[in-house]
């Protein structure tokens, strides 16, 4: 299976950068799942992308708080990079409708997984590194991370403004507008017991949307994200 080649398109413009080996690109969207001939997945460009994109985050809050001490710049880091943050990038760039997935995971609605489309974040990083080297890989790490990172004057604010909590933020607005409080209710329950995948509604202040995630309290944050986002308060 090859990559959509307008689909391509509208990813390079977002990121401004040209792709230049697309075997390379289709191995970074292709899930373990969907390597059933040997060609190759995403795993090994996602170990690479992982340090690319860590040093990445790192250096630009370094140069962005240069009065920061070591502690908060860590958290800052690992907040921006965690699971939730890369995926939340990856969706902003439309990753998932990229993906290469098995027949299983397409049906277990494996594109909108955090933890695949962190992956596909991280394995997107490092093909741009391969190609075209640390320069070219950082101004894109720049471009992605510096709106939020710039939205705050300092590091405390920045700690604060990428909390995750995405429930209790929809909630606390509901309480400022004298609203109900949001509805949750699950939608979904997939999969074996060890790997269990939960689809839930979350209904707010005249929104309804679905999330989801490997547990009943990720999916409701990924559903409550999704409003905030509808909102445009996030």
């Amino acid at each position: 299976m090859s990559l959509d080649r307008k689909m391509i398109t509208e990813l390079e413009k977002k990121l401004s950068y040209f792709f230049k080996d697309t075997e390379l690109l289709e191995r970074a969207f292709t899930h373990p799942s969907a390597d059933t001939s040997g060609i190759g997945h995403y795993q090994r460009l996602e170990f690479l992308g992982d340090e690319v994109v860590g040093l990445g985050v790192s250096k630009l809050l370094y140069e962005t708080f240069p009065d920061a001490e070591e502690g908060k710049l860590s958290k800052a880091r690992s907040n921006l990079i965690d699971e939730a943050g890369l995926a939340f990038n990856a969706k902003g760039l439309d990753l998932g409708e990229l993906l290469i997935l098995g027949k299983g995971e397409e049906k277990m609605e494996g594109r909108a997984k955090d933890s695949i489309l962190a992956d596909a974040f991280e394995s997107l990083m490092a093909v741009i590194f391969i190609e075209s080297g640390w320069d070219t890989a950082f101004k894109i790490i720049t471009d992605i991370f510096t709106p939020l990172i710039n939205a705050s004057p300092d590091i405390e604010d920045l700690l604060n403004h990428i909390n995750r909590d995405y429930k209790t933020r929809l909630q606390e607005i509901a309480q400022e507008l004298e609203l109900p409080l949001p509805i949750y209710a699950v939608k979904g329950r997939e999969g074996p017991e060890h790997e269990l995948f939960f689809t839930i509604e979350c209904t707010a202040m005249g929104f309804s949307t679905t999330g989801s995630g490997r547990n009943k309290k990720a999916a409701e944050q990924d559903a409550a994200m999704k409003i905030l986002k509808e909102m445009r308060v996030l």
